[in-house]
C-alpha cells in the first residue's frame, strides 16, 4: 500500500488561505471505517455537512443501519420511518461531533456537524424553531449546526434560533439579495443573545446550480456563442459579489459592537460546488474561490479531484473584481435577470430537498417492513467451495484499504503509475450522482421533440450503442414516446432494410460515438444524412449528437447545425458509459424517468462508496467473487435472465469482456446460450441469474438448484422493478474493475482491439477489397464442411470456449438459427459457446477473443449481401466494409494464434453447419 502519510498540498494550502474544507457527506460506515479520522489528518477537514440523499442511499443500499433499526423494532414494532430516521441520524450526529469536537476546541468555529430541520418546514417559521430546538437539545453537542433555509419563513426562524444560542447553518442562499437577509438577521439574532460570544453560524450560497440556470438560459436564447462568458463565470461572479459584502458587514462599524463582545463573523460557505459541466475543471468552483473567513463544503469526489490536482493560487475570492462586475453587468445587458434566476431556484432548491427527504422516509418505511416481514435479500452469492477465497480476498481489500484508494483513484490497484487511460477512465464512480442535473437537462430536451418523432434511432457500436439497446428492450416507450432502435450492424442488407421502416420526417438520428472518428458510427450517419437530406431542407433537425468534448463528432455535429450536441465526462470509458449522455439521452427520449434511473445506480454507488469496507462494500464483494472463481478456473461467467431481462447479459458481454480479457487471462461471459442441467456442463461455470420480481419461473429455479447442489457457483438476484437495471449496471462496473485487480490486468483500456481496425483498414485500401489471405469454406460443400468442422473441434480441450462470429444481417429468423447451432455446439462439447454479431462483437467481445486466454475457438459466419449500400461522401459501401471487418477480424485472430474456422453462409442454410457439427460428434 502507499505511503499517505504527508498531507496532500491542496486542503492544506487552503487552510493556510483561511479557508476551511467540510465535507457534504455523512453516514455510519465514514466514522467506523476511520475515514473520517483519516480525512482530518491528511486533508485538514474542518467540518461536515449533512445530506439526506446520502443517508437515503446509505440506508436503502447496504447492511449498515440494519442492526439499529432492527434494535429500535425490538423497542417497539410499531416506531415509524420519522422517528427511525431521527433516531439514526441523532446517532451519527453525535458520533461526528465527537470525532470532529477537538477541531472545535482548538478552532471554535470549525469542528462542526450540521443537521437540518425537515424540509417540509421551509415556510413555517414557528414549525421550523421548534423542531430546531428539539433536534439541538437531542443532539447535545456544542459543536451541532442546525440547517434552516434562507426562505422567507427561514429569516425569521433564523434569528430566533441564534438569539437563543444555536448554531445555524443557513441554506439554500443564491443571490446577494439573500445574503443581505441572511446577514442581517444573523446580527439581529446575536444582538438579541444573552451572550453572542461562542455562535457559530454560516451563510452557504450555491454556485453550480446558478452556473447551470444561466447555461441553460444562454443556451434557450441561442447566445451560447455569442458572449465571451459562461453559467460559471455567472456563479463565481455572484459568489464573490457576497464575498464583497460579508467583507463591508463584517469587518466594519455593522459588526463593531458584536466584534467587541466577542462574536463570531457569520463565514460564507460555497455550496454546490462541484462541477457538472464536463468541459469545465472539475475543481473550478473550488480553485476560484479561495479565501479569508469562508467555508467550502463539497463533496467526497470533488475533494479528492482537488487533493489529486488542485491549485491554489492566493487569495482568488477578491481577485478580478473588475471582470466580476462586468460579467454580471452583461449578463443583465443580454435580457437575462440572475433575480429571476436566484428566486426560481431557491423554489427549485426546496423541492430538492424534499424529494430526497421524502425518499427517504419511503426507504426506511420498505427497510422497516423488510425487516419485520424477514424479507429475503435481493442478492445472495452461492460460491460452491470458494467463500474462504473470498472472504480472504476482501480481508485483504480491507487491509489495503481498497475501496478508499479506487475513489482516489490509486492507479497501483493495477498497474504502474504511468499506465494510460486508467486514473482518466475512473470517472464513472460518482456519475449517478453528479448526472442528477444534466438529467433535468436531457429529459426537457426529449419532451421538446416528442411531438415531432415517431422514431429514434441510435447510430453507434459498442459502449455507444449497447446501454441503450437494453434501454429499448427492457423497457417500453412511454405514452406518446417514440420506438426506440438501435442500428450497430454495417450488414447493407440490415441497414437498407431498417430505412425501409422509417418516416424519415419523423425520425430522430442519435449519432453516437466518443471518439467522433469511429468508421461504423460515421458510416451510419453519412448514408442516413442523404436520405433525410432528401426529404427536407433542415436535415440538422433530425439528428443528435451524444460524444465527448472536442472530439470530430462535436465539430461535426455543430457544422451541420444538429438539433442538440451532447457532451459526456471524457474521464469514462465507453463500457462504463451507461449512465452519462451515451444511455441517457436515448433512454429520455422514450420516456424512461432519468432521475428515478439515476437514483437506483446511486443506490448502488453509496453501497460501494469510498468510506465502505471491503467485506460490507457490494461492488467489492462482486468483484472478489468473480475474480477470485476465475482464478479458481470457474471464469466462463454464464447469465441467465427472466424474460424481460432477456437483453442485459449483453450489455454486461461486452463490460466483462473488454474490461478483463488481456494479457492472456480474462474472464468469458456467456450470454445467448438456454440453461440445460448439470451434465452439460464442464468444472468452469459461474451461473448468475437476474430476474424481475414476479418473472420467477419454477423450472429455471429448479435447474440452477440443481446447478448449485452439482456444485457449481450460483449468483442470484432480483431486481424489485425495470429501474433496478442501473442499479445492477452500477454493481457490476464496480465488480468487474475490482475484479481486474485479482487477475492482475489493466481493465480499462483494449489492446488488443486496434489489430482487427488496423487490418479491416487495409483490406478496405486492397485492390480486391478483401486484403490478405484468408480460408473460406462454403456451407453447401458437405465434405469439405465436416472435414473443417472435424478439425476445429478436434482443437478443443476442457477449457476451450467456442465463440460464433456471425457476419450476417441481425434478423428475429437468423438469430433462432443461430441460437440453434449455440445450442448444438454446447450439447455436443460440453463447453462454454457465444454468440455475436459482426461487426457489433468486435466493440464488445472482440477484445478478448484476441487478448484473453488463448483457448478460444472462433466459427466465422460471412455471407454475399444482396444489396451494396453506398456510403455517401465516401468511395466505399457497406457491402466492402462489412467484407473488410470480417476479413481483417479473420486475420488478427489468426496474428494472435487464435483457431479460426471460416464459413459462407446464407441465413438459410445455418442449419448445414448444424448438421455438420452432429455429424462429427454423433
Amino acid at each position: 500500500m502507499p505511503d499517505t502519510t504527508t498531507a496532500p498540498a491542496a486542503p492544506l494550502a487552503a487552510r493556510d488561505e483561511g479557508q476551511s474544507l467540510w465535507l457534504d457527506y455523512i453516514r455510519r460506515s465514514l466514522m467506523s471505517s476511520g475515514q473520517l479520522d483519516r480525512l482530518i489528518d491528511e486533508d485538514a477537514l474542518r467540518g461536515l455537512t449533512s445530506n439526506p440523499a446520502i443517508f437515503q442511499k446509505a440506508i436503502g443500499g447496504s447492511d449498515e443501519y440494519d442492526e439499529a433499526i432492527e434494535a429500535f423494532l425490538g423497542e417497539d414494532p410499531e416506531m415509524d420511518a420519522g422517528e427511525i430516521y431521527e433516531r439514526l441520524a441523532i446517532e451519527d450526529i453525535r458520533r461526528a461531533a465527537d470525532t470532529l469536537r477537538p477541531v472545535y476546541d482548538e478552532t471554535g468555529v470549525d469542528g462542526v456537524v450540521s443537521l437540518e430541520v425537515s424540509p417540509h418546514l421551509a415556510h413555517d417559521t414557528d414549525g421550523t424553531i421548534e423542531e430546531a430546538r428539539r433536534l439541538w437539545n437531542a443532539v447535545d453537542r456544542p459543536n451541532l449546526m442546525i440547517k434552516v433555509p434562507a426562505t422567507d419563513a427561514g429569516i425569521p426562524a433564523i434569528e430566533q434560533l441564534l438569539s437563543e444560542g444555536i448554531n445555524v447553518n443557513v441554506t439554500l442562499m443564491f443571490s446577494l439579495g439573500h445574503y443581505e437577509k441572511v446577514a442581517q438577521a444573523y446580527l439581529r439574532g446575536l444582538r438579541r443573545a444573552d451572550d453572542p460570544s461562542g455562535i457559530v453560524s454560516v451563510a452557504s450560497l450555491f454556485v453550480s446550480r446558478v452556473a447551470r440556470e444561466v447555461d441553460h438560459r444562454l443556451k434557450d436564447r441561442g447566445l451560447t456563442d455569442e458572449v465571451d462568458f459562461n453559467g460559471s463565470d455567472v456563479a463565481i461572479a455572484n459568489a464573490r459579489k457576497a464575498y464583497q459584502r460579508f467583507e463591508e458587514i463584517f469587518h466594519g462599524d455593522a459588526f463593531a459592537d458584536l466584534r467587541e463582545q466577542g462574536a463570531f463573523v457569520q463565514r460564507p460557505l460555497w455550496a454546490s460546488t462541484s462541477t457538472k459541466d464536463p468541459t469545465r475543471s472539475d475543481v473550478l468552483y473550488v480553485e476560484t474561490l479561495i479565501g479569508e473567513q469562508t467555508v467550502n463544503t463539497i463533496p467526497p469526489d470533488t475533494l479528492d479531484a482537488f487533493r489529486d490536482h488542485g491549485t491554489v493560487a492566493g487569495q482568488t475570492v477578491t481577485a478580478d473584481r473588475d471582470r466580476d462586475e462586468e460579467v454580471l453587468r452583461r449578463l443583465g445587458d443580454i435580457g437575462i435577470d440572475l433575480d429571476d434566476v436566484t428566486e426560481t431556484l431557491q423554489e427549485r432548491g426546496v423541492k430538492k430537498f424534499v424529494d430526497p427527504f421524502d425518499d427517504l422516509m419511503e426507504t426506511l418505511e420498505k427497510k422497516r417492513e423488510a425487516i419485520v416481514g424477514d424479507s429475503p435479500d435481493s442478492v445472495s452469492f452461492h460460491l460452491s467451495g470458494h467463500e474462504d477465497r473470498v472472504v480472504q480476498r476482501l480481508q485483504t481489500w480491507q487491509n489495503d484499504d481498497f475501496a478508499c484508494r479506487m475513489w482516489r483513484r490509486d492507479p497501483t490497484l493495477w498497474a504502474d503509475e504511468d499506465t494510460p487511460e486508467l486514473t482518466n477512465r475512473l470517472g464513472w464512480l460518482d456519475l449517478p450522482e453528479s448526472m442528477q442535473e444534466e438529467a433535468d437537462n436531457i429529459t426537457a430536451f426529449a419532451d421538446s421533440v416528442t411531438g415531432d418523432v415517431d422514431d429514434v434511432v441510435v447510430l453507434g457500436m459498442g459502449g455507444s450503442s449497447l446501454a441503450p439497446d437494453v434501454f429499448g428492450q427492457v423497457f417500453e416507450p412511454a405514452d406518446g414516446y417514440p420506438d426506440l432502435t438501435v442500428l450497430d450492424s454495417t450488414h447493407p442488407d440490415a441497414v437498407e432494410a431498417l430505412a425501409g421502416d422509417l418516416d424519415l420526417e419523423r425520425t430522430l438520428f442519435v449519432v453516437a460515438s466518443k471518439s467522433g472518428t469511429t468508421t461504423e458510427t460515421l458510416s451510419f450517419f453519412r448514408y442516413f444524412w442523404d436520405r433525410v437530406s432528401g426529404v427536407t431542407d433542415t436535415p440538422g433537425d433530425h439528428f443528435v449528437a451524444n460524444t465527448d468534448p472536442g472530439s470530430n463528432l462535436e465539430d461535426l455535429a455543430r457544422e451541420r447545425d444538429f438539433r442538440a450536441v451532447f457532451l459526456a465526462p471524457p474521464d469514462v470509458g465507453g463500457r462504463y458509459s451507461a449512465l452519462t449522455p451515451f444511455g441517457l439521452v436515448p433512454a429520455a427520449l422514450m420516456g424512461i424517468d432519468l432521475q428515478r434511473l439515476l437514483d437506483r445506480a446511486w443506490t448502488a454507488e453509496e453501497a460501494s462508496a469510498f468510506c465502505v469496507e471491503a467485506p460490507n462494500n457490494t461492488g467489492l464483494e462482486l468483484g472478489a467473487a468473480l475474480g477470485e472463481l476465475a482464478e479458481a478456473g470457474r471464469d466462463k461467467v454464464t447469465f441467465v435472465t427472466s424474460p424481460t431481462l432477456d437483453s442485459f447479459p449483453a450489455w454486461q458481454e461486452q463490460l466483462i469482456a473488454e474490461s478483463t480479457g488481456k494479457d492472456d487471462t480474462g474472464i468469458v461471459p456467456v450470454a445467448d446460450e438456454p440453461l440445460a442441467g448439470p451434465d452439460a456442463y464442464g468444472d468452469d461455470r459461474v451461473f448468475v441469474h437476474f430476474y424481475l420480481d414476479g418473472e420467477q419461473d419454477r423450472a429455471t429455479i429448479g435447474k440452477l438448484d440443481a446447478l448449485k447442489d452439482a456444485g457449481h457457483p450460483v449468483l442470484r438476484i432480483r431486481l424489485d422493478d425495470r429501474y433496478d437495471l442501473a442499479r445492477e449496471m452500477y454493481r457490476w462496473e464496480m465488480g468487474v474493475a475490482s475484479a481486474g485487480a485479482v487477475l492482475g490486468i489493466h481493465p480499462f483500456n483494449q489492446p488488443n482491439v486496434e489489430a482487427a481496425k488496423r487490418l479491416a483498414k487495409e483490406a478496405m485500401q486492397s485492390e480486391n477489397g478483401t486484403g490478405g489471405e484468408t480460408r473460406t469454406i462454403a456451407a453447401d460443400d458437405t465434405g469439405a464442411l465436416e472435414k473443417e468442422m472435424a478439425e476445429w473441434l478436434g482443437a478443443a480441450d476442457a477449457t476451450s470456449y467456442l465463440g460464433v462470429q456471425a457476419y450476417l444481417a441481425p434478423t428475429n429468423e437468423t438469430t433462432a438459427a443461430l441460437d440453434e447451432l449455440v445450442t448444438t455446439l454446447r450439447d455436443q462439447t460440453g463447453l462454454a459457446t457465444t454468440l455475436g454479431y459482426g461487426p457489433r462483437f468486435l466493440h464488445s467481445t472482440g477484445q478478448l477473443h484476441k487478448g484473453g486466454p488463448p483457448n478460444g475457438l472462433f466459427l466465422q459466419l460471412v455471407d454475399t449481401p444482396s444489396a451494396e449500400g453506398p456510403v455517401p461522401e465516401t468511395d466505399y459501401t457497406f457491402k466492402e466494409l462489412i467484407a473488410a471487418q470480417s476479413t481483417g477480424d479473420y486475420q488478427a485472430l489468426r496474428e494472435a494464434d487464435r483457431t479460426v474456422l471460416r464459413v459462407r453462409v446464407a441465413p438459410s442454410e445455418l442449419g448445414r453447419i448444424v448438421e455438420a457439427i452432429e455429424a462429427q460428434l454423433a
